[in-house]
């Protein structure tokens, strides 16, 4: 039986906490109706406090703090709701006795499984450095920008390197933990578990969810100005040497410099803007994908599915089907 520390911090995403104390009691369920020996001892341990809020404002009752000295075999970081990042500031910048303690035990061969934006800690820890690593993808350009050491995978569900598993964003990172379960109990357990609480086991990528806004985490001004003229002029065939002439750059500057305020290439960050304008005509009900094609400067159908599945992992049929009903072409 392996001893599981779940860390309870102010604020911490009650959901993300009870989802993870669901799936782990379940699994004990699991076992012991099979016959098998119970995989998990679980156990709220609280950063100081042991009545720890979350940010629903559900109170959680933890049974000790890290300041207590006792030994655990795998500690889950649950996430917090980050939309910016001097929101991260100030989480880590109160966690700072939370980062040390991980290390601690990291040291002390406990195994670290972070959910969606808890991937944070281990960041901040520097025990991603050199290894991949997702979170919520809407966390990722902050991330990447802070730690450049680490080997951020945006499209993963689950990464799982040495004796660390990471979790992609929202509810997907629970994929984490039916990652986890199966690894310490049985498959047959965790799909059980994935079809009683409806997960979608097996998913390897977040890229369907993700939405692209621009990386504008940067203060680069010529940039901004690239930027903000791929995203209006999109729907024509543009090119990086129009974008480079636009901001009075040579090609090669232009990608040096806009790669590195981005982190990506200029033609790759035009695909994604088009592919995003895509995205959001078939969701609002545009049913001819040669249209959609035409209309973001694209002539050619078969490039524009290639580049659509490459970025979202469906197919544009797929990917109306899931969100507005029935596609025609």
């Amino acid at each position: 039986m392996k001893h599981v520390s779940i860390i309870l911090y102010e604020n911490v995403m009650g959901t993300a906490v009870s989802n993870t104390i669901a799936l782990l009691t379940s699994a004990n369920d699991a076992a012991i109706s099979k016959h098998l020996p119970v995989p998990f001892q679980i156990e709220f341990v609280g950063t100081e406090e042991k009545e720890v809020k979350s940010n629903l404002s559900i109170q959680f009752q933890c049974t000790r703090t890290i300041s207590d000295e006792f030994k655990t075999d795998v500690i889950i970081i649950p996430p917090y709701n980050i939309t910016s990042p001097q929101q991260a500031d100030v989480l880590l910048n109160e966690n700072h006795q939370l980062i040390e303690w991980i290390v601690q035990k990291y040291n002390q061969k406990a195994e670290i499984i972070s959910l969606c934006t808890g991937a944070y800690f281990l960041a901040e820890c520097g025990l991603l450095n050199g290894m991949p690593a997702t979170s919520h993808w809407g966390a990722m350009e902050d991330l990447q920008k802070r730690y450049p050491l680490v080997d951020f995978k945006p499209d993963h569900v689950v990464t799982h390197s040495k004796a660390i598993i990471t979790g992609g964003g929202g509810f997907s990172s629970l994929n984490a933990l039916l990652y986890f379960i199966e690894k310490n109990s049985t498959k047959e357990i965790a799909v059980e578990l994935s079809k009683y609480y409806a997960l979608d086991y097996g998913r390897t990528s977040q890229n369907i969810f993700s939405i692209f806004s621009g990386q504008r985490l940067h203060d680069d001004h010529e940039i901004h100005q690239a930027q903000n003229y791929i995203e209006k002029d999109f729907k024509t065939d543009i090119s990086v040497e129009q974008v480079a002439d636009r901001v009075n750059m040579s090609k090669r500057n232009f990608i040096r410099r806009f790669k590195n305020a981005t982190t990506l290439n200029p033609i790759e960050y035009i695909q994604r803007v088009k592919v995003e304008a895509a995205k959001k005509a078939l969701e609002t009900g545009e049913s001819n994908i040669a249209d959609i094609t035409y209309s973001i400067g694209y002539n050619d159908l078969k490039t524009f599915r290639t580049l659509f599945k490459r970025m979202t992992g469906l197919t544009p049929i797929e990917y109306k089907n899931k969100y507005k009903g029935h596609l025609t072409e």
